[in-house]
């Protein structure tokens, strides 16, 4: 059934033709909603949310701009749905031995994966290193395709620490980092190396890496500038030439209000520009923007608290629309 043809029916006929277990987490979602006294969200839009969930026929993609300088359709993006149809998407899915669904975490291991093997990065005798590691699957992913890799996460006894922790989404050590599925236990052993890093503070030694990435870490040091901070930091870990791929939170809902400070800031469109602006006032490249948020159902569709695991590509934090986004970025050959 299109959006069109549900945009007929009432409300009420939209709820009794969606699935059990979609009623139960609009009900939840409702719940949720009306006990949240800052969302101010009325019946009707409400009535559009239900919908759209009716359908589930994707929006067509926005023209994209070719950038000469990343090839393979290489861009500094937000996650959308139209990505999620898209075959990369559903071959890195399947290389982490993950299930492909509208999540946009795993978009961002996904789409990582996809621009370090289109720029030629994951191969034998190639160098990583992985910043807030947690217990992602891409460092056995990225070793397994014959790369050398230098995982890093929190020293083990700071707080920070501790909360990850918590949470399950911290390491620790080489251990909780191995997946033999995607890396022989053998070949793990050899290529991969866990450090205790502050990302406020890497160390001098991290040199001449062929290859960095974060996945979701930087929004979390405090601040929009130490983020960005690390981000020029993590390219002197890089060979003349070498790629950077971080992905961290995009706030869609403003370009002036946002978080800028606290464990989760978020970024705007205007913080982005002016990010790329000064990295190539330094000679480095930025994969060419593409921040159009997407015309599919689930690029309106916003996830509130308590979260689920599906569809998640965009959710309500703190009064402002959130998604991820990715910065592409090559150092300067020079330097």
């Amino acid at each position: 059934m299109s959006v069109r043809a549900t945009a007929t029916l009432t409300a009420r006929k939209v709820f009794q033709r969606l699935p059990v277990a979609a009623r139960d987490r609009l009900r939840r979602d409702n719940a949720v909603l009306s006990g949240i006294t800052q969302v101010k969200r009325n019946q009707a839009m409400l009535a559009r949310r239900i919908a759209r969930l009716a359908s589930t026929a994707a929006g067509p993609s926005p023209t994209e701009v070719t950038d000469p300088r990343f090839p393979h359709g290489v861009r500094s993006r937000i996650c959308t749905e139209a990505q999620l149809h898209q075959a990369w998407f559903g071959a890195w899915c399947a290389a982490i031995h993950e299930e492909p669904r509208a999540h946009r975490k795993l978009w961002e291991h996904a789409y990582l994966a996809h621009v370090l093997d289109s720029l030629d990065m994951l191969r034998p005798g190639r160098r990583g290193l992985g910043f807030g590691v947690g217990r992602e699957r891409l460092v056995a992913l990225f070793a397994g395709r014959g790369c050398e890799i230098v995982a890093t996460d929190l020293p083990p006894e700071t707080e920070d620490a501790r909360v990850w922790l918590d949470t399950e989404q911290y390491a620790g050590a080489l251990m909780g980092l191995s997946y033999p599925a995607l890396c022989e236990p053998e070949q793990f052993r050899d290529l991969v190396t866990w450090r205790s890093v502050d990302m406020r503070s890497p160390p001098c030694d991290l040199t001449g890496f062929d290859f960095c990435w974060s996945a979701c870490s930087f929004e979390h040091l405090g601040s929009l500038a130490a983020g960005f901070e690390f981000v020029e930091r993590s390219l002197a870990t890089l060979r003349p030439g070498g790629i950077a791929v971080h992905t961290t939170e995009y706030n869609l809902g403003s370009d002036t209000a946002t978080v800028a400070r606290g464990h989760t800031v978020l970024y705007r469109r205007r913080d982005l520009e002016g990010l790329v602006t000064r990295l190539e006032a330094a000679g480095h490249q930025v994969a060419r923007l593409e921040l159009a948020p997407g015309s599919g159902v689930l690029d309106e569709y916003v996830d509130v608290p308590p979260y689920v695991d599906e569809p998640h590509l965009r959710l309500w934090y703190r009064k402002f629309v959130t998604t991820s986004v990715a910065l592409v970025i090559r150092r300067r050959a020079d330097s």
